[in-house]
């Protein structure tokens, strides 16, 4: 099955851009309680336009409320949950599971999508979901390619089927998304939270390890995944996503046109070929790469985790940000006129003095020439000297004005400012040409059929039908069809007069018209024109009312009201004096399960410990309580464990362990706490967020990547403690 195209869209010009780019489907925020509130993001008043336009194109839109919500938000969000939902989306993509509750409980129709931040990356924790009433999940970006397949499987096994979306393009987080205190913590001091939406990115700023080394430790490249459509294809994902809502207009084309060209190519060549010999013709070309690089890379691209752990090379490496396509290495400035002979060259150096600026002679990279990657006026260029000197300061550069090809693989280019040193290695980080060509796509057209009959005596119909969704609208004219008394209309002239769809969203194709017309009759072309105008709308508006008829209604304001209050929204908190709590009584000692049990087999447990699971438990932990499941229960039976997932509490729940809500779980108000008691576990420890703490400490980070250091010291001179988890394949920053 061929899989859903998802793209980003932070503001209208997003939006058009992506759904004429190809998306099958776009994910959007408004002004609140989304992960991207720094994007431009819709408001009430723009809302209902954006998703009408999108489903007048055939494109799927998913609201994000993707961020944990305050007890005294909670009514808030759940209003503005039911006003999107009226307004016919598609999806609803979510953090909180108090949220998740209250709409599955009161709106059981409205799609709601387990957004990336809530940690899910084991089938163990699908029955959870599936509790949530998920129908979608978004599964942790750490997940290999045969973790991908596994949960997709189990997935569509469940009752109801879930789909897993995956991420194919664009930034990633080292932490597991959901589970990152740095940015709340460190971000340049303002509390700016990832979980609340308004991350500072302090990963992407340079630290220094214990060796005396500074990099960009923490800051990975981007994710592209083109390369492996077929493989992710057959392993079952159901949807592949672009991120980037913070991204350009410009981006959103970019990557969707061409992620749209291969999966169209992939799924052409399975249906001509079978799955086996479509997998040894399906090929990238490098020019379609460099088009994606040009847009936006930190160093390239990384496939992640796909295929097992990279290690250092997933990192950006000299910077952070876009570092564009390299072109060459300046070999000559020019910031003199006695240093230029020809004529066009006096001129421009003389124009760049003035300026107080310089012209850059390049010898152009081989591979740079034949991708045809020149320049031309407009485009962004910087000259890097090394990785050190990035470190401290901006590298030198601007926009274009002046270009000279002189030969012999050489450009000359400026005007830039000072800072430029022969040697230098030159980069395009914007390309003009691109931006305009991806912001001037056709506008995207759904494919419609028209049949018009003509009989004498008779009124004339037009049935225009809507291919993809299948219906048709049936259109008569209000007279009966005479017999000409001077010209008789002919049949190519109503062809004609139907294919004049002019803005709407429709098109008929070079064939699609089937006119069946007698002889010697008279159709006034206005009566046609006519025709078509009513049945073009008639589609769009069945086309529209298709995304919520088959829905129930939303919520009106007395049953919104009478929920509130039934609810307790806004009034019952969640107690934080109350956290950590005490289990029987006792004030209980953390550890980690495999501590624990280590402990335990020396004959050494200690008065009040309790064992926990990570956070995160792929991976090794998972397979060792997969392995030992049986004894582990045995041994944990009477002090019950602290679970701070969605993957084990139903497993060890119904193997009859208490089980105790922990940190990772992300409970941060009160309808979250219930939720963790419906599905059997008591809350212990609610959301690092809450600022309630334990003696384990908070963790920044918890990630994959290997850190091969015992400390980071950020640029504020803080230094931070690495640790590897019990289990050995996960490092903790604190």
């Amino acid at each position: 099955m061929k899989a859903e195209l998802l793209s980003p869209v932070g503001a209208k010009p997003h939006l058009i851009a992506a759904v004429n780019s190809g998306a099958d489907a776009v994910y959007m925020g408004g002004v609140s309680f989304n992960a991207r509130v720094f994007a431009e993001n819709f408001s009430d008043e723009e809302l209902p336009e954006a998703i009408r336009y999108a489903h007048a194109h055939g494109v799927k839109v998913y609201m994000t409320l993707n961020t944990l919500i305050k007890d005294e938000e909670l009514a808030r969000a759940f209003e503005y949950a039911n006003y999107i939902y009226g307004l016919g989306i598609d999806g609803l993509i979510i953090q909180d599971l108090g949220l998740a509750r209250l709409l599955h409980k009161y709106l059981p129709d409205l799609p709601l999508h387990l957004s990336t931040q809530g940690t899910l990356y084991n089938k163990e924790a699908l029955p959870a979901a599936r509790e949530l009433g998920i129908r979608r999940i978004v599964p942790a970006r750490e997940l290999s390619l045969d973790e991908i397949r596994e949960l997709s499987r189990a997935a569509a096994a469940m009752e109801p089927a879930m789909d897993v979306e995956v991420f194919v393009h664009g930034a990633i987080c080292m932490c597991y998304s959901g589970q990152c205190q740095m940015s709340r913590l460190l971000g340049q001091g303002s509390g700016r939270s990832g979980n609340r939406g308004t991350c500072a990115q302090p990963c992407r700023q340079a630290y220094t390890d214990d060796s005396g080394r500074t990099y960009y430790a923490l800051s990975p490249k981007d994710l592209c995944l083109i390369n492996r459509i077929p493989e992710l294809t057959e392993a079952g994902a159901a949807s592949f996503k672009i991120e980037g809502r913070l991204k350009s207009p410009e981006y959103v084309a970019t990557v969707t046109s061409i992620y749209r060209k291969y999966i169209d190519l992939y799924d052409s060549l399975v249906r001509e070929l079978g799955a086996d010999e479509a997998r040894s013709k399906y090929e990238v070309d490098e020019k379609d790469m460099m088009m994606l690089r040009q847009v936006f890379n930190r160093g390239d691209f990384t496939e992640g985790y796909l295929f097992g752990n990279p290690g250092e090379d997933i990192l950006s490496g000299a910077s952070p940000k876009n570092q564009g396509i390299y072109l060459g290495r300046v070999v000559a400035l020019i910031d003199s006129e006695d240093k230029v002979t020809e004529p066009d060259e006096k001129a421009a150096a003389r124009g760049a003095l003035r300026r107080g600026k310089v012209l850059a002679c390049i010898s152009m990279d081989k591979s740079a020439k034949e991708m045809s990657a020149y320049v031309t006026a407009g485009d962004g260029l910087e000259f890097r000297s090394d990785e050190k000197d990035y470190l401290v300061n901006s590298p030198a550069g601007g926009v274009t004005t002046y270009v000279k090809d002189i030969g012999d693989g050489c450009i000359i280019l400026g005007d830039y400012d000072r800072g430029i040193s022969t040697g230098d290695l030159a980069y395009k980080v914007t390309d003009s040409r691109l931006a305009e060509e991806a912001l001037n796509l056709p506008e995207r057209k759904l494919p419609a059929t028209m049949q018009f009959t003509a009989r004498e005596g008779q009124y004339p119909t037009l049935v225009m039908t809507d291919v993809r969704a299948g219906y048709s609208a049936e259109i008569s004219a209000d007279y009966k069809v005479e017999h000409a008394r001077k010209t008789a209309t002919d049949a190519d002239r109503i062809e004609d007069s139907l294919r004049r769809l002019g803005d709407t969203t429709y098109t008929t194709g070079m064939t699609g018209i089937d006119v069946q017309i007698d002889e010697d009759v008279m159709v006034p072309l206005s009566t046609v024109n006519r025709m078509r105008r009513e049945a073009a709308d008639e589609l769009l508006d069945n086309r529209i009312k298709s995304a919520t008829e088959s829905r129930a209604p939303k919520l009106d304001k007395n049953e919104i009201e009478k929920i509130k209050d039934e609810e307790g929204l806004g009034r019952d908190m969640l107690d934080l004096s109350m956290y950590p709590a005490k289990i029987e009584g006792n004030i209980v000692s953390p550890v980690p399960l495999e501590t624990f049990m280590e402990k335990r087999d020396k004959g050494d447990p200690q008065p009040g410990e309790i064992p926990y699971i990570l956070n995160v438990s792929k991976g090794k932990l998972d397979k060792y309580l997969e392995d030992n499941f049986d004894e582990l229960v045995k041994a944990v039976k009477n002090t019950g464990i602290l679970i701070g997932n969605l993957g084990w509490i139903y497993r060890f729940k119904e193997a009859g362990v208490p089980v105790y809500a922990d940190y990772g779980l992300n409970v941060f108000n009160n309808q979250a706490r219930l939720l963790t008691e419906e599905l059997g576990a008591e809350l212990y420890m609610p959301s690092h967020e809450t600022d309630v703490s334990d003696e384990r400490g908070i963790p920044l980070m918890i990630t994959e990547y290997p850190l091969n250091a015992d400390t980071l010291t950020d640029r504020k001179g803080e230094t931070h403690r690495i640790v590897r988890s019990a289990s050995g394949d996960k490092t903790l920053i604190y």
